[in-house]
């Protein structure tokens, strides 16, 4: 017996919008009006959860980091006491002294050590050999 020799079944049939054109056109016109008056009133579509964290985490970070004048000789050699956090203490900037101490043991304060020191040594210091960090 050949296989395929029944009646073939019948492809899917396209699916046509129950509108007509000047619908979707009026439609299209009111999405666009309704855009405008989001845009007009402050309003702001919520994009994905991981879009919205990433930024409400540099909001945070932009509205509580303060930089505070510091002598740049003196944090580039504590940069290399980095792996207890000493050049972020000495920055004033506590919390981040508190991660690169907890994180000693593990390597990453040092190498956060080396990428602070990246960002120092091109910095230009004041009259005072005070840079900002």
């Amino acid at each position: 017996m050949a296989t395929g020799t029944g009646p073939r079944p019948e492809k899917a049939k396209k699916t046509e919008t129950p509108l007509n054109t000047e619908q979707v056109k009026e439609l299209v016109a009111l999405e666009g009006e309704l855009k405008d008056l989001k845009e007009q009133h402050g309003i702001q579509e919520k994009g994905p959860l991981w879009q919205r964290l990433i930024q409400a985490w540099y909001d945070f970070k932009e509205s509580h980091t303060t930089l505070n004048p510091v002598k740049r000789k003196t944090y580039l050699w504590l940069c290399l006491l980095s792996v207890a956090g000493i050049n972020q203490f000495y920055a004033r900037h506590w919390v981040k002294g508190l991660i690169y101490l907890a994180l000693s043991w593990t390597g990453i304060s040092i190498a956060m050590g080396f990428i602070d020191w990246m960002i120092a040594v091109p910095k230009k210091p004041d009259d005072n050999g005070m840079i900002l960090m």
